[in-house]
């Protein structure tokens, strides 16, 4: 335990309870460089040693030692169903954290669970549309995509994010007219499960479904893929389209739903 503590970032603050000699409690927090700002990794205390006000003096003296680094602002995340109220979030507002709000969206499921959602082989993409595997773009067209960075897409859409772990054979490239528009990134999630990672297309096509569209055409060679069984679907709360679009045509008998409450806390 003591040696994989030592290995962590010189950014992350540490600090454990003890009752005698006995560990009882941990906490992790991780504060960003001039930004005022951390994030709560973890909190934890021993089954025993709940409900007796450990967790919160555990969190006390984080707040202290946060405080004395120059830190203004703490956030914090959890999972949980489509309602707030969990243990987690009782814990943090007790600590002083503002209401929690949803983050990200997650949907999960049986690949074979598609004839409740017809939608996936109805919804196709016109002719003048191709979509191709990842692998197929050239270096010409990564150059491309890296200058739209920041101009048609935000940081937050790169294709490229963490390419080591993506399933470059599986995700697709969207193009049009042979310009590439679009792109949907799968990553295996398990040995079994396929995460849909990221979903874009450019601002002058999302007005016709052609991500849907996209995210169809993946989710139709999903189903015909024998390597896995499960998927599972991440959409930022910000895009308030697609989770609606989602909640609406993906919650079905069988889709697990979840959501990743953050919340803040002014110190």
């Amino acid at each position: 335990m003591r040696q994989s503590l030592q290995r962590l970032p010189s950014s992350f603050l540490v600090l454990g309870a003890f009752r005698g000699s006995e560990p009882v409690g941990l906490a992790i927090a991780d504060r960003r460089e001039g930004g005022g700002t951390a994030s709560l990794l973890a909190l934890t205390v021993a089954e025993r040693e709940r409900r007796q006000g450990v967790g919160r003096a555990l969190f006390g003296e984080m707040e202290t030692a946060l405080k004395r680094t120059g830190t203004r602002t703490i956030g914090a995340e959890h999972l949980g169903g489509i309602d707030a109220a969990t243990a987690e979030t009782a814990f943090l507002q007790a600590c002083g954290f503002d209401e929690p709000r949803p983050g990200i969206h997650i949907w999960g499921g049986l690949t074979g669970l598609h004839p409740e959602m017809p939608w996936v082989h109805r919804i196709r993409l016109p002719d003048v549309f191709a979509a191709a595997s990842f692998t197929t773009l050239t270096a010409k067209e990564r150059d491309e995509l890296r200058q739209g960075e920041g101009n048609w897409y935000t940081p937050d859409y790169t294709p490229f994010a963490d390419e080591d772990l993506i399933d470059k054979e599986r995700s697709l490239v969207l193009r049009y007219s042979g310009a590439v528009v679009g792109w949907t990134i799968l990553e295996p999630f398990d040995a079994r499960t396929m995460l849909f990672k990221t979903m874009f297309v450019h601002p002058r096509h999302q007005r016709m479904g052609r991500g849907i569209a996209l995210a169809a055409e993946a989710g139709r060679r999903l189903i015909r893929d024998p390597a896995f069984s499960e998927w599972l679907l991440f959409v930022e709360a910000r895009n308030a389209d697609m989770v609606r679009f989602l909640a609406r045509h993906v919650s079905c008998p069988g889709v697990q739903k979840e959501v990743l409450w953050r919340t803040v806390k002014r110190l």
